[in-house]
């Protein structure tokens, strides 16, 4: 006789004549029912139902019923608790994506600015109609307000923007709206200025540094592909960057005035660059500009490297440069 007690056997017998369990399972059963005739009649009674060649006393007829109800009501519970976990993830989808939403990037929000000395009238609205502001949050610190905002899709619950008045404790220097600066010192600050000031650094050989600064000034989406060179192992220090497209000569002149602007913003925010350089080829023949921090201070008014250090007088060399802004 099986060592496995009958009523684990039977409580297996649901899932074994729907053809659920697995090879040992089956093995285990089978051997079972071969030496026990009150569960080998179970099993057969289950199989065929009303087979006239058995017929289940009363008691196993209760055992037969009992199983089959343990067997709805277990898969009555497995069912409830699947519809009631997609309610609630349907739910948590619902209140994240209509109801408080989540914060967002700076950029995300057209903002006015009030500052006067203590005092900040704030209002935003959403770049595209999809969204709405569903809440903000407003911290201060040594003159920085940074107001957090979270975004949602758009409905009659959230509508569009907000609008924000606050009193600080000291003057106010800066404004920012997530991770974006708007104002500062007495200065509204384009969405531009704001991401090129963030990438600030210190050393022309930090490379992947060097690659965030050219992605905000959006450099190979105006000239086009490039390679990099820099120069490192003495002063000056260079970067060189190679326009592996040709440039017709309608559009030189264009060209050439970008890459000007390029390279001031590029000498102001990177600390110890000296001069920096593009090569390209006009209908096929080799040229190079070269702008360095001489002709970048003279084209601004002064010390070129301050721009690094004010995103006050970086927005103010990028409104110069005449590079498209918000």
């Amino acid at each position: 006789m099986s060592k496995i007690p009958c009523e684990v056997i039977r409580d297996l017998m649901p899932l074994y004549v729907d053809g659920l369990t697995n090879e040992i399972t089956d093995k285990v059963i089978v051997e079972h029912v071969e030496e026990c005739d009150s569960c080998r009649k179970t099993l057969e009674a289950m199989r065929v139902g009303n087979d006239k060649e058995f017929a289940p006393n009363e008691n196993e007829k209760q055992e037969i019923d009992f199983l089959k109800k343990n067997k709805k009501r277990n898969l009555g519970i497995i069912l409830g608790s699947i519809g009631a976990a997609f309610l609630i993830i349907v739910l948590v989808i619902f209140a994240r994506m209509y109801l408080v939403g989540q914060n967002i990037y700076g950029d995300w929000i057209v903002c006015d600015v009030k500052v006067e000395g203590n005092h900040l009238e704030l209002e935003g609205t959403p770049v595209e109609d999809v969204h709405a502001v569903s809440g903000t949050d407003i911290t201060e610190e040594n003159g920085v307000i940074t107001i957090t905002t979270k975004a949602v899709l758009a409905s009659p619950i959230h509508k569009g923007g907000f609008r924000e008045e606050y009193t600080a404790g000291s003057e106010i220097t800066r404004v920012k709206v997530n991770d974006r600066i708007v104002w500062d010192s007495g200065k509204d600050i384009s969405q531009l200025t704001s991401s090129v000031y963030d990438t600030r650094h210190e050393y022309i050989g930090d490379m992947p540094a060097n690659g965030s600064t050219a992605q905000a000034l959006n450099i190979q989406n105006i000239l086009g592909e490039y390679t990099n060179e820099l120069k490192t192992d003495s002063e000056p220090y260079g970067w060189k960057l190679v326009l592996t497209e040709d440039i017709s000569p309608e559009d030189r002149t264009l060209k050439e005035s970008d890459m000007e602007s390029y390279a001031y913003i590029m000498i102001a925010v990177i600390d110890n660059l000296d001069y920096v350089a593009f090569g390209y080829t006009v209908n096929g023949v080799g040229k190079t500009k070269t702008v360095d921090k001489d002709m970048a201070t003279k084209f601004f008014g002064q010390d070129i490297k301050d721009c690094g250090k004010s995103v006050r007088l970086l927005d103010e060399l990028i409104d110069k440069t005449g590079l498209e802004t918000d």
